[in-house]
Formats: C-alpha cells, structure tokens, sequence
C-alpha cells in the first residue's frame, strides 16, 4: 500500500511537468491560456496531496512517526517536565520553610541594634567634623577695608576651601544611610550641616566681593549660620550618645 501511494503521486508529479511542457509549447493565446490555467490546478493538486501523503505515510507506518504525533508528544513531556520542576521547587520550599523560621526574634533584634551601632559610628565622624568646621568659621575675623591684594587671596582661598568641606559634609549627612527609628534624630544632622554649608558659601562670597555693605552681609550670614549649625551639633551629638548608650 504505501508503495502504491508513492507511485500514484509519482504519476501526480510525472502528468504536471508535461503539462507544463504543453503549456510553453502551446500556439495561440487561447490553447496558451487553458493549457496554464490547467497546468497550475495540477501543480497545486500535487502539492496538496504530496502534503498529505507526507503526513497520511507516517501515521500509516506508524502513528507516532506523524509530524502531527510528534509534536504533540514533545508538548505532553515538556508539560510533564514543568510539573515536575514545580513539584521539585514546591518541596525546596517546603525544606527552607523550617530554616527560616529558625531565625528568632532575638536574632532579628541583634541585626538592628548593629545597624544602630553602625549608624552611631559614621555619624559621630561627620559630626565632629561639621562641628570643628564651624568653629572655623566662627573664628574667622572681619577682613579689613585696606587689605592688600595678597591677603585678600589668602584668606578667600580659606574660605573656598572651607565652602568646599561643608559642602562635602552636608552631602556625606544626607547620604548616610539610617535605620527608620531613627530618621528624626539624623533630620537634625541634616539640617545642621545645611545651615553650616549656606554658612561656608556666605563666608567664600565675603571675601570675594568689593562693595562693603555685601560684605558686611555675607559676614554676618556666614557667622549666624555656623553659630546656629554649631548648635545644632552639639543639641546632636547629646540625643545621639543616648542612643549609643554613652
């Protein structure tokens, strides 16, 4: 039987090629015209069935060797895969439960008190720094009218270094990074070192302006700030030593 169908779509095959050796023999528009039009319904009866005969062969020899078999059981063992990876995720899970579950509460409280410790640690750097910063600043004294050209560049590369440290240790407040329980006490951190770094840029522009009533402005400002962010470090430093315990 399968012998039988290859020689059929043989003879399928044999009858379009010398159809289409008719059709481009073919005299005249008309016998042109019906020998194509018939040339191609053949051409596409043998792509049909030779299609057919592709898939009808197999299932014919074998159910299983058809594509359409085939493809459905590559689906059906990568469906049966899938479940098994779930199952297998669902007992690892299962397993990790009573691990996790180990982890005490007081374990979770030792985490948080090191994460306070750690907190404690870097804030106390930054703030005795900001604090020595503005006592610089409070130390700086008014520069007078007749200064010379030397001394004024002297003393306005002080403050551009100045402005420039309480830049930084603003910065370094406002990122450090903070356990939640204690985001209103590190605020004040924040908040000194913003008045103390508006404090280093009024002093820098003191000493780069002319016209005495702005400087005597920007003198003003710088002092005011750095005496109000000193404050604010010392008030600080105490809340923060009570969380350390100190």
């Amino acid at each position: 039987m399968p012998s039988f169908d290859l020689i059929s779509l043989a003879i399928l095959w044999s009858i379009a090629l010398l159809a289409l050796i008719q059709t481009i023999n073919a005299t005249g528009a008309i016998k042109a015209a019906v020998s194509g039009i018939l040339t191609v319904i053949i051409l596409l009866l043998a792509v049909f069935f030779s299609y057919m005969k592709i898939e009808g062969y197999g299932t014919f020899v074998s159910r299983e060797l058809s594509p359409s078999a085939i493809i459905a059981a590559n689906i059906a063992a990568n469906e049966t895969m899938a479940r098994e990876r779930a199952a297998d995720s669902a007992k690892a899970n299962a397993s990790a439960k009573p691990a996790e579950i180990g982890f005490s509460s007081s374990e979770k409280d030792k985490d948080a008190i090191n994460s306070i410790e750690r907190y404690v640690s870097s804030a106390e750097k930054i703030a005795e720094e900001a604090l020595d910063f503005a006592q610089q600043i409070g130390a700086m004294d008014a520069l007078p009218n007749d200064i010379s050209e030397p001394n004024r560049e002297k003393a306005e590369s002080k403050a551009l270094a100045l402005r420039n440290s309480t830049a930084k240790v603003n910065g370094q407040a406002a990122s450090l990074f903070h356990p939640r329980n204690v985001s209103e006490l590190h605020q004040q951190l924040v908040r000194a070192t913003e008045s103390l770094r508006l404090a280093g840029y009024a002093l820098h522009a003191y000493t780069t302006l002319d016209d005495v009533e702005n400087r005597k402005v920007q003198f003003e400002q710088s002092k005011r700030q750095a005496t109000a962010a000193a404050k604010m470090i010392s008030s600080y430093k105490i809340e923060l030593g009570k969380l350390s315990g100190k």
